[in-house]
């Protein structure tokens, strides 16, 4: 009948049952009757104390709510916590602790982050009615990407005087998943037909027979099955009909997570966000143009060791899956992105071009892409530190027919929205 409560043991607790207990013996041995009966009301008033707090907790609740699960960073949304009382009886008090995650900032409040559990406590008080239920709206800054999990919520109410406490936890949480900032790549867009490298090609090696996209005359060598019989009987003339290409151009993003050439020393948060959102930006730009798009990282997601993965495809949620990856990535690289790459690439289907977005480049990771250049592979490079120039393949200017250069040269990550690409000579 009664929830499951934790309790607070008060001295009152204690102290009045042992009072009534000893007014009610003395009254008895003296046989005195206010003696018996104070030791009577006592107890009575005791109990009913008791009784109102074990009944204080049934119907007692709250709920979270946010606007939006999913934010971009810069963005504000809405979190309201409500509390129900949903009994006849009222709650006179009732504190509510809800946890908030490092990271989020509640517009007008300043919360103290526990630097054990990176985490804050919002503390709110109430009181409530027979039947009623309260609730409050915070809004929530989107500072910084990543994904957060609110909660969990501790009610701690009691009986009206406060002789009795304790209070209920409840566990669930509520995910927040905040994306890195997407910015336009202009005003040196990517060409629509191919971003990167050479153009497309106008004969096909594979076709999806089940997908026709248009008519054309028919032509010798034409097989019989492609005859389109409506239209050639409408124009007296034999016409074929062209068929949508099985191989559809891919691109595979590669975002180097470390910001020293050895991954395992540290990282530089500010070089490390600023590649992150290049790299949200590029599949944003990619996925707009319905192209074919996989994210490969070498780091992780929180609580996991696995390299993150997502081949190319255009599904419709093959975006949002990237941002997620992007809003969920750890500071710190797993394992180096030379060998992620060469890890990588017999699994990777042939004509897919990589992107790397890096902010270091070293004489391995260099090396690295020489010898994907020379395998075929299209490879294209967006370095962000200018600091950092590739000596090798600036030399070797065979390699250069596969392999791209970019440098972000001109943008200012908090304030401007303009990602300059110049390609390096």
């Amino acid at each position: 009948m009664f929830p499951e409560v934790e309790t607070t043991t008060t001295r009152f607790e204690r102290f009045l049952p042992t009072v009534s207990v000893m007014c009610m013996f003395l009254g008895v041995i003296r046989d005195n009757r206010f003696l018996l009966g104070s030791g009577l009301l006592i107890l009575a008033i005791f109990g009913l104390i008791w009784l109102w707090w074990k009944l204080s907790f049934i119907g007692l609740s709250s709920a979270v709510h946010l606007s939006e699960i999913r934010a971009f960073e810069g963005e504000e949304i809405e979190l309201t916590i409500s509390v129900s009382n949903r009994k006849i009886l009222p709650a006179f008090w009732v504190n509510l602790t809800y946890e908030i995650p490092a990271g989020l900032i509640l517009k007008g409040l300043r919360l103290m982050v526990e630097p054990s559990t990176q985490r804050a406590s919002l503390r709110m008080y109430w009181s409530l009615g027979p039947r009623q239920t309260a609730s409050r709206t915070f809004v929530i800054e989107c500072h910084e990407r990543g994904t957060y999990f609110l909660g969990p919520t501790q009610i701690e109410t009691g009986d009206p005087v406060g002789l009795f406490s304790g209070w209920i936890k409840q566990t669930e949480l509520t995910s927040l998943i905040i994306y890195p900032k997407v910015l336009a790549l202009t005003p040196h867009k990517l060409p629509a037909q191919q971003p990167f490298g050479e153009a497309r090609s106008v004969g096909r090696l594979f076709e999806d027979p089940i997908r026709t996209v248009g008519v054309r005359e028919w032509r010798m060598g034409d097989s019989q099955r492609r005859i389109h019989w409506p239209v050639t009987a409408k124009y007296q003339a034999l016409h074929s009909r062209v068929y949508e290409p099985a191989e559809e151009e891919q691109i595979l993003i590669f975002l180097n997570i470390a910001t020293l050439e050895k991954f395992w020393q540290g990282t530089i948060p500010a070089l490390q966000e600023q590649a992150i959102r290049v790299a949200s930006s590029l599949a944003f730009e990619l996925a707009d143009k319905r192209l074919g798009v996989g994210f490969i990282a070498n780091g992780s997601l929180p609580r996991s060791d696995q390299e993150l993965r997502l081949m190319p495809g255009r599904a419709p949620s093959q975006l949002m899956l990237i941002l997620e990856l992007l809003a969920g990535v750890t500071p710190f690289a797993t394992s180096s992105i030379e060998e992620l790459m060469m890890a990588e690439a017999p699994s990777i289907p042939w004509g897919t071009t990589i992107v790397l977005v890096t902010s270091v480049i070293y004489p391995d990771l260099e090396a690295t892409l020489m010898d994907l250049g020379l395998a075929g592979r299209k490879i294209v490079l967006f370095l962000l530190n200018n600091d950092a120039k590739p000596k090798r393949l600036g030399s070797h200017q065979m390699y250069l027919d596969n392999v791209q250069i970019y440098s972000i040269s001109e943008f200012d990550f908090n304030q401007a929205n303009i990602i300059s690409l110049v390609q390096q000579t």
